[in-house]
């Protein structure tokens, strides 16, 4: 006997749905509290591969470097550079510009000095 759709649905409407008791959750609940917490896997790497994975790397950069240093031209002349810096020193260096860095420098010798006099005192 088959039932269809509207027929299934016709019973249904004429039963009531059945509640657990009020205390049915609470008592779930306690039940899951007393089971054992399950143990977090972990996971052992073998320290081998890990060594092996890294010789392998390092043999390659090795055999890299020695390739490109047993080819390398290492006969050249560095290009010689003309700097002149005369004005650009004199114009830099005045009297204010020196004050202020001395006093720069002064306040951060005397904020390091007070950090170490705390940091050694106690």
């Amino acid at each position: 006997m088959k039932i269809t759709d509207e027929q299934l649905s016709e019973l249904l409407e004429g039963m009531e749905m059945e509640q657990p008791s009020m205390s049915f959750s609470r008592n779930v609940m306690d039940q899951v509290k007393l089971e054992i917490k399950p143990v977090a896997l972990k996971t052992r790497v073998d320290t081998r591969i890990i060594y092996g994975i890294a010789a392998v790397f390092l043999c390659s950069i090795a055999g890299i470097l020695a390739y490109v240093f047993m080819n390398a031209n290492f006969s050249y002349s560095l290009p010689r550079i003309d700097v002149n810096l005369d004005g650009m020193v004199r114009m830099t260096l005045t009297s204010g510009f020196l004050k202020a860095f001395l006093f720069t420098d002064a306040v951060i010798a005397l904020i390091l000095f007070d950090r170490y006099w705390k940091l050694h005192r106690s």
